[in-house]
């Protein structure tokens, strides 16, 4: 009974820490969103266009799409995967709406902007790295959290290039990171199959 009871537990840590590493391989699009928002951000400051945003950010989605039909179309996802997923759709989709009616309005400034993106960024990481219990996430929510704050003080050139790092260490340098660490974690499963 004791061995029954011992290899049972077993199996729930290992289902346990498949479902963990499950939400920690989707780094890569963390690297596409921040070079997505680089585009935009240099679009619109080179041309001053208004189809920067929305041309990038559908763009975007689109590839985000493709990459997880990819991916992990044929696999059934697991509940933590779904949770995770579902944080960021919510996140996405909460700035869409936001930021679109802001433009349409004319009530955006650069300062609204960054602090608002940056405080969900914050949000979405934050939630993520509770679920999956990742540290390097968790700082990425703290610097997201300090550049919103620092938005809504500083001057705008300040906050645009704070903004501008943020985006390359929370999204490019984190989402480099993670897809370097899954391809060690595939090829330590793969050396050991």
């Amino acid at each position: 009974m004791a061995a029954a009871t011992e290899q049972e537990l077993k199996d729930r840590l290992s289902l346990i820490e498949t479902m963990i590493a499950e939400g920690r391989r989707t780094t890569e699009s963390f690297v596409l969103w921040g070079v997505a928002y680089f585009v935009a951000i240099l679009w619109t400051a080179l041309g001053h266009s208004v189809a920067a945003w929305p041309v990038t950010m559908i763009s975007a989605c689109v590839l985000t799409g493709v990459l997880v039909g990819i991916k992990g179309g044929s696999k059934p996802g697991t509940t933590m995967g779904r949770a995770i997923a579902s944080i960021w759709v919510a996140m996405g989709i909460s700035m869409l709406v936001l930021f679109f009616s802001l433009g349409l309005s004319g009530r955006i400034d650069q300062h609204i902007l960054i602090a608002a993106a940056t405080a969900m960024l914050g949000m979405a990481n934050a939630a993520s790295s509770l679920i999956l219990k990742w540290k390097l996430q968790a700082a990425c929510a703290v610097v997201w959290w300090a550049t919103s704050a620092f938005a809504c003080f500083g001057k705008s050139s300040q906050a645009t290039i704070v903004f501008l790092a943020a985006i390359f260490f929370c999204q490019i340098v984190f989402g480099v990171y993670g897809m370097i660490a899954e391809a060690r974690q595939n090829w330590k499963d793969a050396a050991h199959a």
